[in-house]
């Protein structure tokens, strides 16, 4: 049996904006469009610092009419290897979006997963 991979990304995709409110900041630009969404943009200031036993350096949240819909964790230096091992090993059924990304010049890795509704192809 596969675990719940938000027990390791701790932010739950359709979660709702009051679990997090008093964590969060809106960031500029304030609204996003993506796929035809709507997306308002917030950097998460709680206390979780680590992320599949890396520190991030920041948390992003999207939100649509309340729902989180995108989540992206960015780390500095290149982790891309050491966060594709972890989750190779933990036994978890991975979000149906989830990308792991190097920002300039491999200075920061970003991992980015979102809803399924934003990966539909808009015609």
């Amino acid at each position: 049996m596969k675990n719940d991979i938000y027990k390791y990304l701790i932010f739950k995709l359709n979660s709702e904006h009051a679990d997090y409110e008093f964590d969060l900041i809106a960031i500029p630009p304030y609204e996003i469009i993506e796929n035809g969404l709507s997306l308002e943009s917030y950097e998460y200031f709680g206390t979780i610092t680590e992320i599949l036993n890396q520190r991030t350096k920041h948390i992003l949240l999207y939100f649509n009419a309340d729902v989180l819909m995108k989540v992206e964790f960015l780390f500095k230096g290149d982790l891309i290897n050491s966060l594709k091992e972890q989750l190779n090993n933990i036994n978890v059924e991975l979000p149906d979006y989830l990308m792991l990304a190097l920002k300039n010049n491999k200075k920061y890795t970003i991992l980015m997963y979102q809803n399924k509704v934003l990966n539909k192809q808009t015609t």
